[in-house]
């Protein structure tokens, strides 16, 4: 669930920091579905139905609209949300719900229904995200003691990944391997490769890497972080082995899974990126040499 808070009325300048209570937490609003990926075939409709749910012993009244969003640079995950067709990638102009405009009885659900249609020359992918806003109460602003009451609104999102069929190219370049000691682990190492989204659809990757000797045996194995970019966005593969690693020559074979969201909705797998180069490594980890990455 995707969670932003609105403050609405303020008539103060006092500048300080934000609470809601525990209380106020407990009474956030709900749907069953928080990310939803689509694969729509071009001029065609998908339909779908999202599930609300107010938990609350008090009435909820709550409007629903659509934005765009996009990760921020980094590839970390982080998001910003922008006003609906703001982006090239906005998929706000194909889809449509109902109703916009929901008030839901203590401990009740509301179903709302969306379609997305999509223009019969569409390619590539597009996103969006589908509000529900709720007041949940009042706030407080601190500064020094002080106080003053707020009205505090609640949204809560739903994203849309929607990708036209037959026209998606899940495609990333990976390159510039790094090997230096760990910046947060002393005596470990740090392995890193730049990574790029260079085709048409969202990608959020699974990696690892393992050093194998000239025996076959692998003396080093771990995994990457996970890196989520739109298409053309860029982030960096992280490893970090924390053991010492014996001296000698090792083949260092590097996996990307470019299809981890398509596995997390249960629609398919994607492509697997391979890269392998030989390093040398001495005594105490220390990185003697790195060859070329293949």
């Amino acid at each position: 669930m995707f969670a932003l808070i609105r403050i609405v009325g303020i008539c103060s300048c006092l500048i300080g920091s934000f609470f809601i209570t525990s209380a106020q937490a407990d009474k956030l609003p709900f749907m069953n579905r928080s990310k939803i990926r689509v694969v729509v075939a071009p001029g065609e409709r998908a339909f779908g139905e999202i599930t609300l749910e107010n938990p609350t012993d008090e009435s909820k009244s709550m409007r629903l609209y659509l934005e765009d969003w996009y990760y921020l640079p980094g590839g970390t995950g982080a998001k910003e949300f922008l006003p609906a067709d703001s982006t090239p990638v906005s998929a706000c102009p194909w889809i449509s719900f109902s109703p916009a405009d929901v008030t839901l009885a203590p401990f009740s659900k509301q179903r709302i229904n969306y379609s997305v249609n999509v223009p019969s020359n569409a390619s590539g992918a597009r996103f969006a995200s589908l509000f529900f806003e709720t007041a949940i109460g009042k706030g407080s602003l601190s500064d020094t003691g002080r106080s003053a009451g707020l009205d505090v609104n609640v949204r809560v999102a739903t994203l849309f990944y929607i990708e036209v069929k037959g026209t998606i190219e899940r495609s990333a370049k990976i390159g510039n391997l790094n090997i230096q000691p760990s910046k947060e682990e002393k005596g470990a190492i740090d392995i890193t490769l730049d990574f790029e989204n260079s085709g048409n659809t969202d990608i959020t990757t699974s990696g690892s890497y393992s050093l194998m000797n000239n025996d076959g045996i692998v003396s080093a194995r771990g995994a990457f972080n996970g890196v989520y970019a739109f298409p053309g966005g860029k982030g960096s593969l992280l490893g970090t082995w924390k053991g010492i690693i014996p001296p000698g020559e090792y083949d260092l074979v590097i996996n990307v899974d470019l299809g981890k969201a398509l596995e997390d909705a249960g629609i398919g797998r994607g492509p697997v990126i391979t890269k392998e180069a030989q390093v040398t490594i001495g005594e105490n980890n220390k990185i003697v040499q790195i060859g070329k990455l293949n």
